[in-house]
């Protein structure tokens, strides 16, 4: 049995051995190795007062981030003394490991204002790589105490401050680089938690989002953006929350619990997936009612104009006008996903939006209008002309984002597409693509992995393909990603059917149907 009172003189024993090491020793041996390079190399001292601020920055962000640790994770920065809880907040969520980089900050600035030049301009940047093979090798335990929290902390913080992407959506209103114009402003709450709801059409609403407020906005993505290495690298330093839409995916709910407990803005796209046409579709019934209990102030975002910068079928972002109008806060008084519809349509000037053709691919327009809305034909419709070769009919874009018909009358995009939409679908869909299905609906995001490529038939049976067929009836939901992505996920899998020549959204909309209700669109966290 262990004498009492032996755990707490241990655990001084080591804070003295670590504060004698880190704070006596190594600052001595640290000041001889960069004077003892002065004299080997002949620089004489040429001190820059500068160096004093530099170290004094240094030493405040150090104080910083021992104060941080202490009130967050509740230990003191001694790595065989691990703090009970993990710190996130403060310089922690900028950097994993801010007292080394205040300490290498101290050496520098240490040496500019004595004016040795090996101390700071050798010894400090060999620190660098010193102190982050002993970082790695702190986290090993720091994995092994946290699990799985420390992991994804480690993903989405760095061991060097990152730069905030987020900032880019100032930049566009500073530098004009977009033309955004917002209304508004004062609804959205200066501090604290809050959640922004908006529609969603184009890929650079989170831009347009972050554009009214000076904070970060962690907008819920898809987790098909985290597959790519150079779209992973861009939304992970966008401070974005992946979310597996074909699932019901508790961690990413939980990352919005604890975003929101640290008092974080949080963006949420009401309708899941962006608008195809141009018409706002809805709030998910689930993500509204999620939303609606959290408990904080809610403010509807409304984008116009976003579906004319860059139309999902097209591929291709331009500069447009778009309105950015934000709202009252929302006040849940009935169905949430009702009120949330409500307060966005107020927000916006038109629903569905116009669209200007004029510079857009042409032939990208079969993805959406795969046949005449008039007639239905599909083999004699040239959706790149806009024009039906068996019923006449023909339709050319306006200035103003509308479209005409050969006897002048005036409709959308949205009405033409639902007008293909309504028209009954064959039993037997082909399309050229390729198959892919996800390794793990669970684990980490990672690549698909390829099944097969060549013709893929879609039938109400199941997709077939090379090698292999997935049932409709184990099918639990389907969604699109990006333009030429269908995507079916059963309760064991996640299947990807690639389209390079048809519409995935045709593929999409029959598989609906033919499924029914038991098939949901889209997930909610």
């Amino acid at each position: 049995m262990r004498p009492r009172g032996s755990a707490p003189l241990r655990r001084a024993l080591v804070i003295v051995a670590y504060v004698l090491t880190f704070w006596v020793v190594l600052p001595v041996l640290l000041w001889t190795a960069g004077t003892a390079l002065d004299r080997q190399a002949g620089w004489l001292p040429a001190s820059w007062a500068g160096g004093w601020v530099v170290g004094a920055v240094g030493l405040a962000y150090m104080t910083w981030a021992i104060v941080a640790l202490r009130r967050h994770g509740g230990g003191v920065p001694v790595s065989a003394l691990p703090p009970p809880r993990l710190a996130r907040r403060g310089p922690y969520a900028r950097a994993r490991h801010p007292i080394y980089l205040g300490a290498t900050l101290v050496v520098f600035g240490t040496g500019l204002a004595f004016g040795s030049r090996g101390l700071a301009w050798v010894v400090a940047p060999l620190l660098v790589p010193l102190w982050t093979v002993y970082a790695r090798l702190e986290e090993r335990g720091l994995v092994r105490r946290f699990g799985g929290e420390y992991r994804r902390y480690r993903r989405e913080v760095g061991l060097f401050p990152r730069p905030g992407l987020y900032r880019l959506s100032q930049a566009v209103q500073v530098f004009r680089v977009l033309d955004v114009r917002i209304e508004g402003r004062e609804h959205l709450p200066r501090r604290g938690p809050v959640i922004l709801v908006y529609n969603h059409a184009c890929y650079l609403d989170a831009v347009f989002v972050g554009t009214p407020t000076g904070r970060p906005v962690h907008h819920l993505t898809t987790a098909e953006v985290y597959r790519r290495g150079a779209m992973r690298w861009l939304v992970s330093h966008f401070v974005n929350v992946p979310v597996r839409r074909y699932r019901p995916d508790p961690m990413a709910m939980r990352a919005v619990l604890r975003l929101l407990d640290e008092g974080a803005v949080v963006g949420i796209a009401a309708e899941g997936e962006r608008s195809l046409l141009g018409d706002y579709r809805g709030a998910l019934p689930d993500v509204a009612g999620i939303v609606a209990r959290l408990g904080v102030p809610v403010v509807p975002v409304g984008l116009s104009g976003n579906y004319d910068a860059g139309p999902r079928w097209a591929d291709v972002v331009r500069r447009r006008p778009v309105q950015v109008r934000l709202g009252p806060p929302i006040a849940f008084d009935g169905d949430p996903a009702g009120v949330i519809d409500d307060a966005l349509r107020r927000l916006l000037d038109a629903d569905p939006q116009p669209v200007r053709l004029a510079g857009l691919p042409a032939a990208k327009l079969g993805r959406v209008l795969w046949r005449c809305p008039r007639c239905g034909e599909s083999d004699r419709w040239r959706p790149a002309g806009l024009g039906c070769d068996r019923c006449g009919a023909a339709y050319a874009g306006t200035a103003d984002g509308w479209l005409v018909d050969e006897g002048g009358t005036r409709t959308t995009l949205a009405a033409l597409g639902a007008s293909v939409a309504a028209f009954p679908e064959e039993d037997r869909l082909a399309v050229v693509g390729s198959v892919w299905r996800e390794r793990s609906m669970y684990g980490p995001i990672e690549p698909v992995v390829l099944v097969a490529r060549g013709r893929v038939a879609v039938t109400p049976d199941g997709i077939a393909f090379d090698g292999g067929q997935v049932s409709l009836r184990a099918v639990r939901r389907v969604s699109t990603e990006r333009a030429d992505t269908l995507q079916l996920a059963t309760r064991a899998a996640m299947w990807q059917v690639r389209v390079t020549e048809g519409s995935a959204f045709r593929l999409a909309l029959a598989v609906r149907r033919w499924c029914g209700t038991r098939v949901l669109a889209g997930s909610a966290p």
